[in-house]
């Protein structure tokens, strides 16, 4: 089923956003060998030609008090076999990439060319379920296991480039509005400003079912040494016991996104509501 966009929503014609991330984490699976990705990657080989290989990540919890927290549990497990790789498989252009490992299975979209454009998230969600149930049938017919998500993960990179509404790193008060700088002729004007803030993210009932992460970096943009703020917002939790916590998540975080930047970027950036 097709999501549709809430109506509440802010929307904006030309986001900076360059990634976007869904990420389903399971409880890990046992029984998968290096051989079953392999035969995994000849199921979608048409659609993904191209692979690697990463190191695993480690499982993260958000818990509503503390640091996200790592399981224990796995963290100290024996194996009779040694840990598999992440596999990442890419479409021809690379502008779609599959991750997975023994508990995780992650779908991002990237900005690869100037003239393309975010496809939005109704249909990046669309493409995850599509390849998340192929991947779940996989694991099921071949008897290695049972898929339980157990945290989700929504993540946006915004690349928000000098040039247009702002020129030095010290005009981050043009681009956001978390930041003021000072008036005074000692400390002045920061040359660079990095930020990190969390927020806690509850349900309609004020309960806890997860945390977003934003930072927000000045950088210099590789291709051009053109001065770059590289926005990150990350919300991950879990709600019921799937992968509904997807469209909360993405709420959270353009809300916030719109929250945090100015109305003079909102113009460039074509808001629409």
């Amino acid at each position: 089923m097709t999501t549709v966009r809430p109506a509440d929503l802010p929307d904006f014609r030309q986001p900076p956003v360059v990634e976007t991330l869904l990420s389903a984490q399971f409880d890990q699976l046992l029984l998968p060998r290096t051989a079953h990705f392999g035969l995994y990657w000849e199921l979608i080989y048409d659609r993904y030609p191209q692979t690697a290989e990463q190191g695993e990540l480690p499982a993260v919890f958000e818990k509503e008090t503390g640091q996200p927290a790592l399981p224990i549990g796995i963290q100290l497990q024996t194996l009779d076999v040694p840990p598999t790789p992440r596999f990442w498989f890419n479409n021809e252009n690379g502008a779609e990439l599959i991750q997975v490992q023994r508990d995780r299975f992650i779908k991002n979209w990237r900005k690869i060319g100037e003239a393309d454009t975010y496809p939005r998230y109704e249909q990046v969600k669309e493409g995850f379920n599509r390849d998340f149930d192929q991947f779940s049938r996989f694991i099921r017919d071949h008897d290695l296991g049972q898929v339980r998500v157990n945290q989700c993960e929504v993540t946006y990179i915004n690349h928000i480039p000098s040039g247009e509404g702002w020129e030095t790193h010290a005009d981050i008060n043009r681009v956001f509005n978390v930041w003021n700088q000072p008036e005074s002729e000692i400390p002045g004007r920061s040359e660079g400003v990095a930020i990190r803030a969390k927020f806690p993210i509850r349900d309609d009932e004020r309960r806890f079912c997860g945390r977003l992460h934003v930072s927000i970096q000045p950088v210099q943009r590789l291709s051009d040494n053109r001065p770059m703020f590289v926005m990150e917002l990350t919300a991950r939790g879990q709600v019921a016991d799937g992968t509904q916590f997807f469209d909360l998540g993405r709420e959270w975080i353009v809300k916030t996104f719109a929250a945090l930047t100015t109305p003079e970027m909102h113009r460039i950036w074509g808001r629409i509501r």
